[in-house]
């Protein structure tokens, strides 16, 4: 990979793109240039539609082309949305007018500012789920909304899974799923939201907690089987604890033959910070630095924003850690230390497995990945060589 200082992380347009393509019977249209509809259609492998601007329309209006790739949507989808790009943002275009004078108010069509400039890739998702506008519904009261899924993670459809399964061996149904699986528009919300990513944590439902990290799911499990549940506790005294003994035992056979491993995490800020407070728990790992793709916070670990190809290779040469988690940009920029693909884009692999990174599946899967890399480190040629 060349080196580069451009932006690893996606802007808005991104989220919100990932956002409401994940709601089923929406059409997303960008109305922009190709350029801004290349990213998102490359990395969401979700249908997407461009206006696809011309020098023409921007200097004589936008209007007739996103109307004509309206009319060619016409009946393949229940409802539209239409993300403004830095195009119809900088002319000042009233994209609502136009549409609204075209096509009525009654019309089912979604308008979003979504132009990269706005802010970062979360900013753009929850600005999705927010514009959507939904309400509570009284058949849900039994139901627990997952929030935090987006078609951009690697992981969404196993932490979809997982976290229905603990909903169901906790008593609960699954309500709204933001924004992946079954859910659309019309999908009614539970009173109460469990979050499969911290750093997408909507608004919607009171929170009973993250499902990201064991020492979360301490506290999260419980409350769902207390709400929920008939008071037997499976969850919480016996399938948590037998999985906790688990990574337990085989972090000790680890440690029995090796030194704990220094680690560089890269990835949301929030979702990092759990899962470096897991593996220092159980693995007794130096954490080096959390290099936050979004807007970092101060939290246990040392952290900082990293968004840049070269600011990576900077942290990278300075620390030098062990084994890395983090992304195909990382992986490239240190081939000599164990790595761990937690954050996209992960390039280079196949991925079919529904597999997890939130739950009581998730943890596991997570520990036996960082295990098997780093005795797979130690067996490999560039074992004792730093980056």
């Amino acid at each position: 990979m060349p080196e580069c200082a451009g932006p690893l992380w996606p802007c808005s347009l991104t989220g919100a793109a990932a956002c409401l393509s994940g709601v089923r019977g929406m059409g997303v249209i960008i109305h922009g240039s190709a350029g801004c509809y290349f990213y998102p259609a490359t990395t969401l492998h979700s249908p997407l539609y461009c206006t696809s601007l011309s020098d023409q329309d921007i200097i004589l209006g936008t209007d007739e082309a996103l109307v004509r790739t309206i009319d060619s949507l016409q009946g393949k989808y229940h409802s539209l949305s239409v993300l403004c790009t830095c195009t119809p943002a900088i002319t000042g275009e009233d994209i609502r007018a136009v549409l609204e004078e075209r096509y009525g108010e009654s019309a089912r069509i979604l308008v979003l500012d979504a132009p990269g400039f706005t802010g970062e890739y979360e900013e753009g998702f929850m600005a999705g789920i927010s514009a959507l506008r939904l309400c509570a519904s009284e058949g849900l009261l039994q139901s627990v909304n997952i929030d935090g899924l987006s078609l951009m993670d690697p992981f969404w459809r196993g932490n979809l899974q997982e976290i229905q399964r603990l909903l169901r061996l906790a008593g609960a149904g699954c309500g709204a799923t933001l924004c992946a699986g079954e859910f659309s528009c019309d999908s009614g919300l539970s009173p109460c939201t469990v979050h499969a990513n911290p750093d997408l944590r909507s608004s919607y439902g009171g929170s009973l907690g993250s499902m990201l990290g064991i020492s979360r799911l301490k506290k999260t499990l419980p409350l769902l089987e207390d709400r929920y549940g008939d008071g037997g506790g499976r969850l919480s005294e016996h399938i948590l604890p037998d999985a906790e003994e688990r990574i337990c035992a085989a972090c000790d056979k680890y440690l029995k033959r090796f030194n704990p491993p220094s680690v560089g995490l890269f990835g949301q800020c929030a979702s990092m910070q759990e899962i470096a407070s897991m593996l220092d728990e159980y693995l007794g790992v130096e954490v080096l630095f959390i290099a936050s793709r979004n807007t970092p916070f101060n939290g246990p670990f040392p952290v900082e924003m990293v968004r840049d190809y070269g600011k990576v290779q900077e942290m990278l040469e300075r620390e030098r850690p062990d084994l890395i988690l983090g992304s195909s940009f990382e992986q490239t920029a240190c081939p000599s230390a164990a790595f761990v693909g937690v954050t996209p884009p992960l390039r280079g692999m196949v991925k079919l497995h529904a597999r997890p990174m939130a739950g009581i599946e998730g943890a596991l899967a997570l520990v036996e990945s960082v295990l098997n890399a780093c005795m797979d480190h130690q067996r490999s040629p560039y074992s004792g060589i730093r980056c």
